[in-house]
């Protein structure tokens, strides 16, 4: 993808302005898509507003408001209400984008109208509340979406765009194994994550997870590195710090209670022969099958009896179509050692691709 400068006056290439809501999870998805544009150039926006509930109250009144046909002016001062001087300002100001990318309920708002105001194509990753996704010339969402009818504007994937590919995770690990100087020995890798209204990793479970891959570390003779999310108890930090960290067979931890710079899952996946995935973090378990590595997904306590249903139903086709297995403590040393051994090559996802070649298809129409 080449710098905004170089391409400005090149109208051969696709100009594509990406809003950004400030949060990773969100931000991440677009550039997982914008990596994939290898013949575009984009611009990121951050949008900030005045406070939460004029952002609130500004898509309540696009969403009543989108099908009248609303002055320029208006749609102008709709933006400058809402959001930060800064912010408006910059908005404002961006011109001659073919297309408009944005991730997260609270920056569709400011896509659409900015799409009306430029006539640019807008695009919208996941399901905006309370807008919907009607009014986007295009709508990528998971399959666990599940739409009862979707439109012409839809193109679903699998899971989640994201960063992750093979290439990326290889140079990562190659560039964490020679921190670890740990070249040549096997590696387990732990994503750890949390509480949601779905799933629960309680004190004790986090205690057998750690006594189960230290164990298996010991019987194999491989190295532990892992990282935790900021859904992580804090109690369960507290008993993997008491258990593993002090242990010569942790070689890496980052815990998302201390500061950190980057992101450590790229160098996780890159240098583990078989990383454990929570099963609460879909984002997570979106990125390990986007790797190409060996993948397992650990089922966790459930606070409703079959856990986060639509979600399940990902998994289940994803363990079915090679992407990744599953298993849950009881026999976490049995199915690390069969994954090791199977020389089977784990199917790569890519969703961010699927996105990527949609945004192609709806620029082309529109040029």
């Amino acid at each position: 993808m080449r710098n905004f400068r170089e391409t400005l006056h090149d109208p051969s290439f696709p100009r594509i302005l990406v809003l950004s809501d400030g949060k990773p999870g969100h931000y991440n998805q677009s550039l997982g898509i914008m990596d994939r544009m290898n013949h575009a150039f984009m611009r990121i926006i951050e949008i900030k507003f005045r406070r939460k509930w004029r952002d609130d109250l500004l898509r309540v009144l696009t969403r009543l408001l989108y099908g009248i046909k609303l002055p320029r002016e208006i749609i102008k001062a709709m933006l400058k209400w809402a959001m930060e001087k800064s912010s408006a300002e910059t908005l404002l100001e961006a011109r001659n984008f073919d297309l408009i990318l944005s991730t997260g309920s609270s920056v569709a708002v400011p896509n659409l109208l900015l799409g009306k105001l430029t006539g640019a194509k807008t695009v919208v990753c996941t399901k905006p509340s309370p807008l919907g996704i009607r009014h986007f010339d295009l709508a990528i969402l998971p399959e666990h979406t599940r739409l009862r009818h979707p439109g012409k504007n839809v193109v679903m994937t699998f899971g989640v765009p994201n960063r992750i590919s093979p290439e990326y995770v290889r140079k990562a690990g190659i560039n964490l194994a020679s921190r670890l100087h740990i070249d040549g020995q096997r590696v387990i890798g732990l994503l750890l994550g949390g509480e949601d209204p779905y799933y629960s990793i309680p004190p004790n479970m986090v205690t057998s997870l750690c006594d189960a891959l230290i164990g298996v570390c010991r019987e194999i003779d491989a190295y532990l590195v892992l990282t935790t999310s900021r859904r992580t108890d804090p109690r369960a930090e507290d008993i993997i710090r008491a258990k593993v960290l002090n242990n010569p067979l942790c070689r890496f931890s980052v815990l998302a209670s201390q500061p950190q710079q980057g992101n450590p899952v790229p160098g996780i996946l890159g240098v583990s022969d078989v990383t454990i995935v929570t099963e609460d973090s879909f984002s997570m378990v979106c990125e390990a099958a986007s790797s190409g590595k060996k993948i397992m997904i650990l089922n966790v306590e459930r606070k409703k009896k079959n856990g986060n249903p639509k979600r399940e139903r990902v998994y289940r086709l994803m363990v079915e179509r090679g992407y990744i297995r599953r298993t849950d403590i009881s026999n976490l040393k049995d199915a690390i050692q069969d994954l090791i051994h199977d020389a089977t090559e784990p199917k790569v996802l890519d969703d961010a691709q699927i996105a990527a070649d949609a945004l192609c298809r709806l620029i082309n129409a529109r040029r």
